[in-house]
C-alpha cells in the first residue's frame, strides 16, 4: 500500500495513513451566473401592488406600488395634463384681460386709438403725436387693426375688424372714431342709451351709455355678422 502521508496520536502511539490514488476528492460545483436564489425569487413573488390590483387586475404581482410602472407612467402623464392645464388657463386668462379692455364710441377723436397694443393685430412702428380734448400732445408709437365681437340688443354678434387703429399709450381708453367711420359711409342712429352704427340696412356695433361714456360691449362666442371697417 502506497502511503502519502502520516500522522502521529502521541497519546496511542498508532501511525495513522491517508491512502491515496484510489478515491477522488469530491468538487463543490460551480455556481451558475443564471441561476436564482430561491429566497430572492420567493420574495419578488409575494410581492403585491396594491395600485395594479385595483386599476390593473393581473398585473399585481413581482412588485409594490412605489416600484410600479404602470403607476409611474399614469403619474407622469397626469402631471403633464396639469402643466398643459395650466398654461392653457394662463393663456385665456391672458386673452380675457386684453379683451375686457372695451373700446368706447367717440364722435370728436379723428383717429381709432387705444392704449392696449396687446389686442392690435399686424401691429407696425409708428412716430407721430395727436392732440387730446385738452389740447395736450400725446405721442403714438405704433398701429394695427382689431377684430371685434360686439354684442347687439336681437343677441347676436357682429364680428368685424377696424383697421387703422393708433397705439397711444398715454391715451386713457380705447377709442372708436366716428370721424372714421362717417368718412367710409356708415351712419349712426340714437336712441336712448344706445347707439348704432349701421351699413346701409345693417347694425355693424351698438354703443351703450354706461354713465360716462358709450362703451362697445364684445363677446367671445356667438353668431357672427363679418364686416371690415
Amino acid at each position: 500500500m502506497d502511503i502519502d502521508t502520516s500522522e502521529i496520536d502521541d497519546n496511542s502511539a498508532l501511525f495513522v495513513s491517508k491512502p491515496s490514488g484510489n478515491k477522488k476528492k469530491g468538487k463543490k460545483p460551480a455556481k451558475s451566473g443564471n441561476s436564482k436564489n430561491p429566497s430572492s425569487s420567493s420574495s419578488s413573488l409575494s410581492k403585491t401592488c396594491t395600485w395594479c390590483k385595483k386599476h390593473n387586475p393581473g398585473k399585481s404581482k413581482g412588485h409594490t406600488w412605489n416600484e410600479c410602472f404602470h403607476l409611474e407612467k399614469m403619474n407622469k402623464e397626469k402631471k403633464e395634463k396639469e402643466e398643459k392645464d395650466k398654461a392653457e388657463e394662463a393663456n385665456f386668462t391672458k386673452e380675457e384681460k386684453v379683451r375686457n379692455k372695451s373700446f368706447y364710441f367717440d364722435t370728436a377723436c379723428t383717429s381709432h386709438m387705444t392704449p392696449h397694443a396687446g389686442r392690435l393685430l399686424n401691429y407696425s412702428n409708428c412716430s407721430r403725436f395727436v392732440k387730446s380734448s385738452s389740447q395736450k400732445s400725446i405721442e403714438i408709437v405704433g398701429k394695427g387693426h382689431v377684430v371685434m365681437d360686439c354684442v347687439l340688443r336681437d343677441g347676436l354678434a357682429s364680428s368685424f375688424c377696424v383697421r387703422g387703429i393708433l397705439h397711444v399709450p398715454d391715451l386713457a381708453h380705447p377709442l372708436i372714431s366716428w370721424r372714421k367711420l362717417r368718412e367710409k359711409g356708415y351712419t349712426e342712429f340714437g336712441e336712448g342709451d344706445y347707439i348704432s352704427i349701421n351699413k346701409g340696412t345693417k347694425v355693424v356695433f351698438e354703443a351703450v351709455f354706461d354713465g360716462n361714456l358709450f362703451k362697445i360691449p364684445e363677446m367671445s362666442h356667438s353668431t357672427h355678422i363679418s364686416y371690415n371697417i
